[in-house]
């Protein structure tokens, strides 16, 4: 998933969660979270960025379960064991609201874990015709975050040697980031601008984003196989 052009992957992906809204039935909203989950694993995606912010979904998944459990108007025998009929059992309900939950974390993370930033920021520009300015300036920001980050330890710090206690987002440590953060801007882009990063300059890029063949197949998947077979038997 990591060689897929990211303009590719995300409309992809786009297409395919609209077409999971439409669909109701929590064998294919499983079956497509266990595949983002192996894909996921599969990669050199970091698994400890995964783990960890499954841990609300999966609770988030487990209260809408009894929530769908609880609030139906289905009948008191959930499981009709000798047809093996499901369809209309609390049990269903529930799995719905819980697979939905699931299913599009499982697409979220599989994007943000196996798409490279500047990739991403390259094909927006590229495949997708996203303003350089709006490019050059996402990529700006992403470089100043590392840097707001340590003045944000600093700074506290700077307070507990003082015997002075903060809160974690106390004004009196954000004031200060805020200040700082606009004071680097300002100096970011007056050197961008100084080294000709203007907005209606033409430059070439010296890795550009091309969309392959295996782009094609995986927006023929995404945008078209699935959503007809998720629309024609799981609707």
């Amino acid at each position: 998933m990591s060689n897929i052009n990211p303009s590719c992957k995300l409309v992809g992906l786009i297409v395919l969660s609209f077409a999971l809204a439409f669909c109701h039935h929590p064998v294919l909203n499983l079956g497509i979270f266990a595949v983002c989950v192996l894909l996921i694993l599969f990669s050199d995606a970091n698994k400890k960025a995964f783990f960890i912010p499954m841990i609300p979904v999966v609770i988030l998944a487990v209260g809408l379960f009894f929530t769908g459990y609880r609030f139906t108007n289905a009948a008191s025998d959930v499981v009709n064991m000798e047809v093996l009929h499901v369809g209309s059992s609390q049990i269903w309900n529930g799995l719905i609201f819980a697979s939905r939950a699931l299913v599009y974390a499982g697409i979220g993370l599989m994007f943000a874990l196996t798409t490279d930033r500047i990739r991403m920021v390259r094909s927006f520009h590229k495949q997708l015709h996203v303003p350089q300015v709006f490019a050059y300036g996402l990529l700006a920001a992403w470089g100043l975050l590392p840097q707001m980050m340590l003045e944000y330890k600093r700074t506290r710090m700077a307070f507990r040697a003082r015997g002075i206690r903060v809160l974690p987002f106390s004004p009196s440590l954000l004031v200060t980031l805020i200040v700082k953060s606009t004071r680097w801007s300002e100096e970011l882009s007056i050197a961008m601008e100084s080294k000709g990063f203007a907005a209606q300059s033409q430059r070439t890029m010296f890795e550009p984003e091309h969309v392959k063949a295996g782009d094609w197949i995986f927006l023929a998947v995404t945008c078209v196989i699935l959503p007809v077979i998720a629309v024609l038997f799981f609707r």
